[in-house]
C-alpha cells in the first residue's frame, strides 16, 4: 500500500509535467522534495515512519525504479526522483493506466457504443470526450480510477436516445439499461444530468432562466421520477381511448391529469371556448379559476419549461382550437417569462403574451378600477410593456 501510494504521488507528477504532454522538451526530474512537502506521508522526524519509508525507497531504488538523494550525514531522504525508463513497470505497480493507453481506451469506448445515436447533445458530447482524449490525452475525472462510470454512461446514453423522445420513469429507464431499478438513481443520474445540462443547450439555458432542481431537469429530457400532473380548470371534454372526461364536472377547482395519460387522449372538444389563459404561476393559477374564469375559458397551469410529456398535451389541445378561440398565455415579465412564450408559441401560433395582475377582471380596461398591465409583441421577438 505505501508503496503505491509513494508511486501514485511521482505518477501524478509525471502526469503534470511536459514529460508527457510534450515528451523529450523537458530535462527537469520527476520528483518529490521532502522540504518542499511534497511528499506528506515521510515524517521524518518520527522514526519509525521515517524508517519504513525508507525502506520502500531503498528497495524500489534497487530496481531501477526511482533514485534518490539524502540528506547529508542523516538517514533522511531529501527528494525521491521517478525513472523515465521504467515507466510501464510503475504504471503496472499501481494498477494506474499510461494516460496515452487510458485516454485511447476512452475515445475507443466513446466513440464505438455511441455510434449509432442521432441526439444532438449526445453526440456533442461524445465527440467533445474523444477529440480531448486524442489530442490532449485528458479524459473525465471519473475515467482516472476506472471506467465502470463510463461504461454505465454510455448504457444510459445509448438508450435514452432509443427512446426517440418518448417520457419513461427513472426506474423504468434504469431497470431498462442496468436490470436494476436503482443504479440510475444512485449511481449515474448526477453525472448524466451533468453533462446534459452543459451540452443540451435548450436544457442548459433553462437552467440558467431558473432554478430548476434534479427532478425538474430530468423531466425536461423526459425522464420522471413519477408522472408530472397537468392541470384545467373550464368548460370542455377530453375524449379518452375509455371514454370522456368532463371538466366541467369539477367546477371551478378542475381536474389534474397524469402524464403517464397522456398517451390516452384521442382529442379535445372545445365547443363554445373562446378564450384558453396559460398560467405560469401556481399560485395565480388557483386564485385564477376560483374568481376570474369566465364560463367560455379555459385556464391550464402552464408551469416552467416544457417537458416532452407536457409539450404534448398542449399539442393535443391546440389540434382542436379553431379561429374563434384567444389563446392568452400570463407569465412573469422577465426572460425566463419571453421564453416560456416562445417555446408555447410554437404550438399555439396565435398566442398572446398577456401579463394581468390579480384581481383584474376580463371586461375592457376602462370598465375596471384595477390596473392592468400586459405586453404586447411588436416584432417576432421584441415586447413592450404597457
Amino acid at each position: 500500500m505505501k508503496q503505491e501510494i509513494l508511486l501514485s504521488r511521482l505518477l501524478d507528477k509525471y502526469e503534470g509535467s511536459k514529460h508527457l504532454s510534450q515528451p523529450g522538451t523537458s530535462r527537469r526530474r520527476v520528483m518529490l522534495r521532502i522540504e518542499k512537502n511534497e511528499f506528506p506521508e515521510y515524517v521524518y522526524e518520527d522514526a519509525q515512519i521515517r524508517d519504513d519509508w525508507n525502506n520502500i525507497v531503498r528497495d524500489l531504488e534497487e530496481r531501477s525504479i526511482v533514485s534518490t538523494q539524502w540528506v547529508a550525514g542523516r538517514p533522511v531522504l531529501s527528494c525521491v526522483a521517478l525513472s523515465l525508463d521504467h515507466l510501464a513497470e510503475c504504471y503496472e505497480l499501481t494498477g494506474r493506466k499510461h494516460p496515452k493507453e487510458l485516454a485511447d481506451t476512452v475515445a475507443r469506448m466513446v466513440t464505438t457504443r455511441l455510434s449509432l445515436v442521432a441526439t444532438n447533445w449526445i453526440l456533442a458530447w461524445r465527440d467533445d470526450v474523444a477529440c480531448q482524449a486524442q489530442k490532449t490525452l485528458r479524459v473525465p475525472p471519473y475515467c482516472k480510477k476506472d471506467l465502470s462510470l463510463l461504461d454505465k454512461l454510455l448504457k444510459a446514453f445509448g438508450m435514452y436516445d432509443s427512446l426517440h423522445g418518448e417520457p419513461m420513469t427513472m426506474r423504468a429507464f434504469s431497470s431498462k439499461c442496468y436490470q436494476n431499478t436503482k443504479t440510475f438513481e444512485k449511481e449515474v443520474r448526477d453525472q448524466f444530468l451533468k453533462i446534459a445540462s452543459i451540452y443540451n443547450a435548450e436544457l442548459k439555458e433553462a437552467c440558467e432562466q431558473s432554478e430548476m432542481g434534479e427532478r425538474e431537469r430530468l423531466a425536461y429530457l423526459g425522464i420522471y421520477v413519477r408522472p408530472e400532473l397537468y392541470e384545467l380548470s373550464g368548460h370542455c371534454t377530453i375524449q379518452t381511448i375509455n371514454g370522456n372526461i368532463c371538466i366541467d364536472a369539477a367546477s371551478p377547482y378542475g381536474l389534474a391529469l397524469p402524464s403517464s395519460g397522456i398517451d390516452a387522449i384521442r382529442s379535445f372538444d372545445l365547443t363554445g371556448v373562446k378564450r384558453i389563459v396559460f398560467v405560469e404561476n401556481k399560485t395565480n393559477y388557483d386564485e385564477f379559476i376560483l374568481s376570474e374564469l369566465k364560463p367560455q375559458e379555459i385556464a391550464v397551469y402552464h408551469g416552467g419549461y416544457l417537458s416532452p410529456q407536457k409539450r404534448k398535451f398542449f399539442q393535443k389541445i391546440a389540434e382542436a382550437i379553431h379561429d374563434q378561440i384567444d389563446v392568452v398565455f400570463w407569465a412573469d415579465i422577465d426572460l425566463g417569462g419571453f421564453r416560456m412564450f416562445e417555446q408555447l408559441q410554437a404550438i399555439f401560433p396565435s398566442l398572446l403574451p398577456s401579463m394581468n395582475c390579480l384581481g383584474v377582471k376580463s371586461e375592457p380596461a376602462e370598465k375596471s378600477s384595477l390596473p392592468k398591465l400586459a405586453i404586447v409583441p411588436i416584432s417576432q421577438n421584441g415586447f413592450v410593456c404597457q
